[in-house]
């Protein structure tokens, strides 16, 4: 939802789970992460979201921006996946 960081970092943990399926790998299979937010200080509050979806695992990078592509955006997350 616009201006819900929650349900915005649980909607993003969906789309990359169903982009995986699509192509038959899983979460764990998820070997980097890029996120972007509007907000940390927001953000990490609502780590506990992200940690239900991609663990203490994979690496990842987090980077405060100004504002994303649409002015709703609050997070979004680059993901690496590697399967055999």
């Amino acid at each position: 939802g616009a201006g819900d960081m929650r349900a915005q970092i649980r909607q993003v943990g969906e789309n990359i789970k169903a982009a995986l399926a699509a192509a038959g790998a899983t979460l764990a299979d998820i070997v980097k992460t890029n996120t972007y937010v509007t907000d940390i200080e927001e953000f990490f509050k609502h780590v506990d979201v992200r940690m239900e979806y991609f663990g203490a695992l994979p690496t990842s990078t987090t980077v405060e921006v100004r504002k994303l592509a649409h002015p709703d955006l609050l997070v979004e997350v680059e993901a690496i996946a590697v399967v055999d």
